[in-house]
């Protein structure tokens, strides 16, 4: 058997729990320790490694606004351009088409070279349509009828009986127009054109209205004196006793009951 020494320096097992403490203690010290150096040398390195920014910042940014430049640059007006400041320079010119509606046209280009809006407006309105024979016929009738005082159904069975209403008739005896005028008759009654459907009438509707005044007013009496002449019916009293007479002063009255 191998004898036991004691050494006086040996620790006790009891003292293990300090040397353990004291281990514990010291090993988070070392790595502290460690990292601290790995920090301390990061840091001078950045500090030897250190460099400046390139480009704008947003503060730089902020405090200037980019301004983006074109590859086509503006041609600079001539200095003589720029001295001129005068009242005519100051004023819009006026355009091409305001200056043509300025200009007063020839009288041959007027309606020429004009756009749609244009052709409309200067557009005359509608013209009258030309009336018929048989309707300035009409109206001359109701004229005469109010300025004679006679009944316009008269007036045109009158016409109806004497030229069945056209105009350029032509008796045998020479009496014109649509009421038969004779040549001497229309120049008393101031009829120049007896062919002219107004001036007949007119002519042929004032010679009744005298026939009725010399007559007492007898329809008979002046119809009969309208055709076969007022010297005829005042030597038979308005009793013309000619057939012919006769049968124009039935035609006339029939006409004009039938346009009553």
């Amino acid at each position: 058997m191998v004898p036991i020494t004691n050494y006086p320096n040996n620790r006790t097992p009891g003292s293990l729990s300090g040397i353990s403490k004291n281990l514990t203690n010291r090993v988070p010290q070392a790595r502290n320790s460690r990292f601290q150096k790995i920090l301390s040398a990061i840091e001078t390195r950045n500090s030897k490694n250190s460099y400046k920014t390139r480009g704008l910042t947003i503060a730089d940014y902020r405090a200037r606004a980019v301004i983006p430049k074109s590859r086509y640059r503006r041609q600079p007006q001539p200095a003589a351009a720029g001295l001129k400041n005068t009242t005519s320079n100051r004023l819009p010119a006026p355009s091409i088409k305001q200056a043509a509606l300025n200009t007063p046209l020839h009288p041959d280009q007027r309606g020429k070279d004009q756009g749609p809006v244009e052709t409309l407006l200067n557009k005359p309105g509608p013209q009258p349509v030309a009336l018929t024979d048989q309707q300035i016929i009409e109206q001359t009738v109701q004229k005469a009828a109010v300025k004679y005082n006679l009944p316009p159904q008269l007036i045109t069975a009158v016409i109806r009986a004497e030229s069945n209403f056209k105009v350029s008739a032509v008796s045998s005896a020479g009496a014109q127009g649509l009421m038969q005028l004779m040549p001497t008759t229309a120049k008393e009654l101031g009829v120049k054109n007896p062919f002219d459907i107004e001036q007949n009438i007119n002519g042929g509707t004032k010679y009744l209205r005298k026939m009725l005044d010399r007559f007492g007013g007898s329809i008979r009496k002046a119809l009969a004196a309208y055709n076969a002449g007022p010297g005829t019916a005042m030597k038979y009293n308005g009793r013309v006793p000619y057939p012919e007479t006769r049968q124009y002063v039935k035609r006339v009255l029939r006409f004009s009951r039938q346009m009553i």
